[in-house]
């Protein structure tokens, strides 16, 4: 456990929580705590390969965050934990990452909205690797194929 969080009490645990609004987010809070000052932190749980915070993992806990203050107005903390436990490892390792903040999420959303909307283009993944568990796969291919030409 992450030493700031210590002497804070468990608040939600495995819980769902959906923000109002004209773009609705549910998100599933893996664990939050909530300190003296009734301030409440998120704790993402995570085993990997390797002991590595992620870009999703930012955007996860960030979406926790918006739906969790907008379903309970509570406080919650700008910053999270994401707990690494690498699978040849039996500990695990914390990791604090500042969240997005309220603006920058809305910019998000926002661009989500147009991209399914297809009036925007996703960005290719950083990684080729994600192509193949992505479900947009097939529509994607020809896009990913040239990629792949330019980078090389």
């Amino acid at each position: 456990m992450p030493h700031e969080l210590r002497a804070s009490r468990l608040a939600y645990a495995e819980k769902l929580f959906r923000s109002a609004g004209p773009v609705s987010v549910s998100a599933r809070v893996d664990r939050a705590y909530r300190n003296q000052a009734g301030v409440v932190t998120l704790v993402e749980l995570k085993t990997r390969k390797v002991d590595k915070v992620y870009l999703s993992d930012f955007i996860e806990l960030s979406a926790q965050r918006h739906a969790l203050h907008s379903q309970t107005g509570e406080q919650v903390s700008e910053h999270g934990y994401v707990l690494v436990q690498a699978i040849e490892r039996r500990t695990r390792m914390p990791h604090r990452v500042k969240l997005l903040t309220d603006g920058q999420f809305a910019s998000l959303l926002a661009r989500r909205e147009r991209i399914f909307a297809g009036t925007e283009l996703p960005n290719p993944p950083y990684s080729t690797a994600l192509c193949a568990r992505c479900a947009y796969f097939a529509q994607c291919k020809p896009r990913s194929a040239s990629r792949a030409v330019n980078e090389g």
